[in-house]
């Protein structure tokens, strides 16, 4: 029964704690970025013993959440492009540009409270990053697909654990919300027809960490051009 409890928490609890907490947060104090970064990672951490439990009690094996690596029939391409891309992204993030360009993307920055400030906070961003791009896939697509197929089949799962993660992404605006759905879905489709996590897991990891480190350079532009370096 445990599966299935952790199964519901995923679908229905969570996404609504979520969705109710950046909606309440308008009107209070925005949390300190550290304190959040760990209540992440002790969310993610208490989810992933609930999936060991689990595992042990259902004797769910490591392909069976999608820990292999992706079939002979998908191509090199699902590790080679997101290596490929985030690597175009990190470039894109760091290089120099006109004065300008600069102060726009530093208010950019400046306006995502979500981002990394400080060393502390930088060296925090990225192991919550590792918690939330491993530990989130192998909850969302490996386990709940693994629960949900016999039920609803796989594209039923597809579209359960979409909408569910996508809310869990909290609400901004309706279009945050819908690209959170519609990715989660795009996700969950990918995993579906490589029956591997491994290569989500790879962009899930460097999509906010090329984003942390093209925010951190910015914000701490010298006047000479040079960023600080991150210590």
């Amino acid at each position: 029964m445990i599966d299935l409890a952790l199964a519901f928490y995923l679908i229905l609890i969570y996404p609504a704690v979520q969705l109710w907490r950046s909606v309440r947060q308008r009107d209070v104090a925005s949390r300190p970025r550290a304190q959040g970064y760990v209540r992440t990672m002790r969310t993610i951490s208490l989810a992933l013993m609930a999936l060991a439990a689990a595992c042990w009690a259902n004797g769910y094996s490591a392909h069976d959440l999608g820990l292999d690596m992706p079939r002979a029939g998908a191509a090199l391409w699902c590790l080679l492009i997101p290596a490929i891309g985030l690597s175009a992204m990190y470039a894109a993030a760091t290089k120099k540009t006109t004065p300008d360009k600069a102060a726009k993307l530093r208010a950019l920055a400046e306006s995502n409270d979500k981002m990394p400030r400080t060393p502390r906070e930088f060296r925090l961003f990225l192991l919550t990053t590792l918690f939330v791009g491993a530990g989130w896939e192998l909850l969302y697509r490996g386990f709940l697909t693994l629960v949900l197929t016999p039920y609803a089949g796989a594209w039923g799962a597809v579209a359960i654990t979409g909408l569910a993660y996508g809310l869990a992404h909290g609400y901004r605006t309706p279009i945050q919300l819908g690209g959170s759905i519609v990715s989660a879905l795009l996700f969950g489709a990918g995993y579906v027809l490589t029956g591997s996590l491994w290569w989500l897991i790879a962009i899930h990891i460097g999509l906010p960490l090329v984003g942390a480190i093209g925010s951190y350079h910015i914000l701490h532009q010298q006047p000479s051009g040079e960023p600080h370096a991150i210590s």
